[in-house]
């Protein structure tokens, strides 16, 4: 899996890792799942034309140079797991999967937008199709772009988010599980290439431990891995790795805990920024993650997609609760002027709407956060607004950058098409059942989050299994603040660095660092201000 860049101009195109059939020149960056074995990408392109684009599975990114009808296709994969940027410049149409490499071309410009970083500012991420830079976009998951001489490209969608492709209609309990199962172990094997059996990041969550102990039933024995930190720091964050260790040595698999030290993190924060490729509130843990198992392996087995697609979130809770209101909680709603977006946007923002334009002037509220599934009912419509949001913008993209970094492979079975269309064709009971008031707080149990994900699960996995507290990877950015990242934080947010950069209102910054100090803010503040400062020192003035 190469990184995807290139340059047409002029009617000439110019592919690095490229390759030529049939009057055809390909350059594809990711893996495709469903392929026939003989048959090319090229070769499914000319025997489909566009349509071939509906009968692929797998996560892309790719470029065709049709030299006989002089047509240039950029097309991505449906949920955004492969990047693809690109930028229309005097000289030529330039695109890369990353903005390292657009700017290597000198052909980009490097201004920055400061709209994107209003936006960077409240939701933690820029939203595509803009990027960090005013004049490179992002082509959208599921969409192609279609480039001919002498015309402006012309972008439209091939896979937009549906609900109820499939018909459930009339079955029951144990048959939505059963139909569940299948289609997972289905995405799972078609993510095993060549019986070339990948190793799997085990958190001790749901997600990743089901897909575990199925590669267990299915292929033997499987190496795993977890990432945890250094103990002893002053944070309320916990790692999952006991959690993981559990699970292993129930299923029986060849466990690997990886321990983040603090002073790693000194070390490699420069490295983090670059690798990256773009600011974000996120992705340090990502970027641990396939750091940890990149000598051990080439591709790797990962549970991302189960929150998005099965009501793991807490936001799912939220907003279903909040769209079924009593008749007192609906007249609150109408005097708050709330609609389901307005309270939406308020489960994760880093800075509200006033810190952000008091941070960085002149700008005005994000574009409103798009809403494919706007008719759907509430935990569907999240869905949406997660996989065409935080999951596209942020998580895949800071995953898809630290994997490419570190020369590793990710793969997603729950992020598959096929089960995407299964979980968002299902009642709402099915991905949240009833809740155990007498279980642990946060547990499984006690929230009933996950119901379908964990009917299947639970008899593969230690008893107990949905009683344990729930925990996400979280690092300890905030004691690490506070310790080993302390001098970095100053001098990234000094007054000096600050105001010669010019992103930022130097004097609102100080407040913000005096704040987290003083232990009246959160630490994804100072954090997102200081890896912004430092992708524009690793990325943009390179």
């Amino acid at each position: 899996m190469c990184s995807i860049k290139g340059i047409f101009y002029d009617g000439l195109c110019s592919f690095s890792d490229s390759i030529t059939e049939d009057g055809i020149t390909l350059v594809f960056c990711g893996e495709l799942y469903n392929k026939p074995e003989n048959d090319s990408l090229i070769k499914l392109y000319l025997h489909y034309g566009f349509d071939f684009l509906q009968r692929l599975r797998g996560i892309y990114a790719f470029v065709l140079w049709d030299s006989q009808k002089r047509i240039l296709i950029c097309a991505r994969d449906p949920l955004g797991v492969k990047s693809f940027l690109y930028s229309i410049t005097p000289q030529g149409f330039v695109f890369a999967s990353e903005l390292k490499s657009l700017l290597a071309s000198g052909l980009v410009s490097r201004e920055v937008d400061r709209q994107s970083l209003r936006c960077l500012l409240e939701r933690g991420s820029v939203s595509q199709p803009a990027s960090i830079l005013k004049d490179v976009h992002w082509l959208l998951p599921g969409h192609i772009l279609i480039l001919r001489e002498g015309s402006t490209p012309e972008i439209r969608c091939f896979a937009p988010l549906q609900t109820n492709k499939v018909d459930t209609t009339g079955m029951n309990w144990e048959d939505i599980a059963a139909e569940g199962k299948s289609r997972i172990i289905t995405a799972l094997e078609r993510r095993i290439i060549a019986n070339d059996l990948p190793g799997a990041f085990l958190s001790g969550g749901i997600d990743s431990s089901l897909l575990v102990a199925l590669m267990i039933e299915r292929y033997g024995n499987v190496r795993t891995f977890s990432v945890g930190f250094e103990s002893g720091l002053n944070t309320a964050s916990e790692d999952e790795t006991n959690d993981a260790c559990e699970v292993a040595l129930h299923l029986g698999v060849e466990h690997n805990t990886v321990i983040v030290r603090q002073a790693e993190i000194a070390d490699n924060l420069r490295a983090v920024a670059s690798g990256l490729d773009h600011p974000t509130v996120d992705g340090v843990n990502s970027w641990f993650a396939a750091k940890a198992v990149s000598g051990e392996l080439n591709a790797v087995i990962s549970g991302t997609g189960g929150d998005e697609l099965f009501a793991g979130y807490p936001w799912f809770v939220a907003m279903q609760q909040w769209a079924s209101p009593s008749k007192w909680q609906r007249f609150k709603h109408c005097l708050k002027r709330e609609t389901f977006l307005s309270v939406f946007n308020k489960q994760y923002r880093i800075f509200s709407s006033v810190d952000a334009i008091a941070l960085c002037h002149d700008t005005r509220v994000p574009n409103v956060r798009p809403d494919p599934l706007s008719k759907a009912e509430s935990l569907n419509r999240v869905t949406g607004l997660l996989l065409q949001g935080y999951a596209r913008d942020q998580l895949l993209a800071d995953i898809d950058a630290a994997a490419m970094y570190h020369g590793l492979v990710f793969r997603f079975p729950l992020l598959d098409e096929d089960l995407l269309d299964f979980a968002l064709s299902l009642p709402p009971e099915a991905k949240i059942g009833s809740v155990d008031n007498e279980a642990l707080s946060g547990s499984y149990a006690a929230t009933g989050v996950k119901r379908l994900l964990m009917a299947i699960g639970e008899p593969l996995l230690p008893e107990g299994f949905s009683h344990r507290a729930k925990r996400g990877f979280t690092l300890p950015f905030d004691g690490w603040l506070r310790g080993v990242l302390a001098d970095q934080m100053n001098d990234l947010l000094s007054e000096s660095i600050v105001k010669k950069r010019g992103f930022f209102e130097p004097t609102v910054v100080n407040v913000i660092k005096r704040r987290f100090i003083e232990g009246k803010t959160h630490w994804t503040q100072p954090w997102l201000l200081m890896m912004t400062e430092l992708w524009a020192q690793e990325v943009l003035d390179v």
